[in-house]
């Protein structure tokens, strides 16, 4: 029992040696285990940090055009904003800035009819259609007799595939503007696409007919008549 005590002794105080340690460790405290630095620790007032701005994926854009779609220089084309430029791995800075500008704006005023329009036409040029879709929907729940923006809504249905709604909806510009030669164009595009050969010559001859002197889309319409073997006529 003389041995056993002193040996308890020198266990006890290496035990408490231990504790110490990794009290100190555990909570960064000095002096007592419980100290000051733990009363802190967690108590801190975050404040609610607001959402950055999403940035877009790699994509091509160019500077929109309105009452359009895209121009692909064959007979295919749709009239309106030029596709391309930009880079690969992302947009020009100055567009970037300008998206993310739009998209601020239209965060503070929803019903911003320019901002929905820039930004839609923005991700029309760099291919996001699913992206412009809604907020040509958008534009033109404020403004439903805007031509240029259903037309370009159209032109963004075709781009995804949905070439009967994109008919419908010129079909809408038409009864508004029966004359407005994008829309016939662009139509013609859409029941070709489709393969309503017949009706597509029906409106390229009516583009032709319509179309101001040096239309830029002239030819593509004279060559598309002459794939489906139809004269200009």
């Amino acid at each position: 029992m003389r041995i056993a005590a002193p040996i308890l002794a020198v266990f006890a105080a290496v035990f408490l040696a231990i504790m110490g340690y990794f009290l100190h460790q555990g909570f960064g405290t000095t002096g007592t285990a419980f100290g000051a630095g733990v009363a802190d620790q967690g108590d801190a007032n975050l404040q609610a940090t607001p959402a950055p701005i999403a940035t877009d994926p790699p994509g091509t854009f160019t500077i929109p055009q309105t009452g359009s779609g895209p121009a692909r220089g064959n007979s295919s084309a749709l009239p309106g904003a030029q596709v391309g430029g930009g880079s690969p791995g992302g947009p020009p800075a100055p567009v970037m800035a300008e998206v993310q500008s739009l998209r601020a704006r239209i965060a503070r005023n929803p019903k911003d009819l320019a901002a929905l329009v820039g930004l839609a036409n923005l991700e029309f040029d760099g291919h996001f259609y699913d992206r412009a879709i809604p907020l040509y929907q958008r534009a033109l729940a404020i403004d439903p007799k805007n031509p240029d923006v259903r037309t370009d809504y159209a032109t963004a249905l075709h781009e995804s595939g949905h070439d009967l709604q994109a008919i419908q909806q010129v079909d809408l510009v038409l009864q508004q503007r029966p004359n407005f030669p994008n829309a016939i164009f662009n139509r013609a595009i859409y029941e070709r696409a489709i393969g309503r050969n017949s009706d597509a010559v029906e409106d390229y001859r009516a583009y032709l007919k319509i179309a101001p002197a040096g239309a830029p889309r002239a030819d593509d319409a004279k060559a598309a008549l002459q794939q489906l073997g139809a004269s200009a006529n």
